[in-house]
């Protein structure tokens, strides 16, 4: 019996596999957390963006008014928008096939990273080049990314097993976090004189995960739902 069960095992291990969104299917759907402070999420605006085929890693730069999409599998290009009309902007190719988070850095000189779920490679753009900036800690298991603006870090969901903060040299510290399913998106934001850190999942829905960080750890504060029904995903 022993041995048959080390055989199934295996077996469910052969046939995991990870889809061209980043979803690993080892890595089942569970119960999310409740509870928490009451919050509330308000739509400003809504806009499409019919150039892209695909949208994974979304990203901001400060004092300008495109969005940055990473479009994914097969166009493999970072595509810059008009906000509030998804007008297109400009394109850059991505380093290689299946990447997925993006994050601008601040201040100069303006680069862009970018991660893979197909390898375990962090990627860097200068401007000029795409160049492998480090090992990423979260291996290929890496998704959604953000650029902490007045520390200088790169903040990155990892599967369903917890969030990095990354320096730019690679360097990093890993905080547990458990929500029951895989992490996809992430963004951070000031919050209560700390930090503030949204995240998504694969099977939340349209829910998002609010936790602080007051400089040595991560506090679950609660979730909210924006409520858009005409998502596609």
């Amino acid at each position: 019996m022993r041995y048959f069960a080390i055989l199934l095992i295996l077996a469910v291990t052969a046939f995991a596999w990870v889809d061209e969104d980043g979803r690993d299917s080892s890595i089942p759907q569970g119960t999310f957390p409740g509870g928490g402070d009451a919050i509330t999420l308000t739509i400003l605006d809504t806009f499409q963006v019919s150039s892209a085929g695909q949208m994974l890693g979304l990203d901001t730069q400060d004092n300008s008014d495109q969005l940055v999409v990473m479009d994914s599998y097969p166009a493999e290009m970072l595509r810059a928008v008009k906000m509030g009309t998804g007008n297109p902007a400009w394109t850059l190719p991505a380093p290689r096939s299946f990447t997925f988070g993006l994050c601008h850095s601040w201040p100069v000189p303006y680069g862009w990273y970018v991660n893979c779920f197909f390898d375990s490679n962090m990627y860097y753009y200068d401007g000029t080049s795409w160049s492998i900036a480090f090992a990423n800690p979260a291996g290929d298991d890496g998704r959604g990314m953000d650029f902490q603006n007045d520390g200088e870090y790169i903040w990155q969901t990892n599967a369903s097993t917890g969030i990095y903060r990354i320096d730019e040299t690679g360097a990093s510290t890993f905080y547990p976090v458990t929500l029951s399913d895989q992490m996809s998106g992430l963004t951070v934001f000031p919050y209560n004189g700390n930090l503030g850190i949204f995240v998504t999942c694969y099977g939340g829905g349209q829910d998002w995960f609010l936790f602080e960080f007051d400089g040595s750890g991560l506090t679950f504060i609660g979730s909210a739902n924006p409520g858009e029904s005409n998502v596609t995903g």
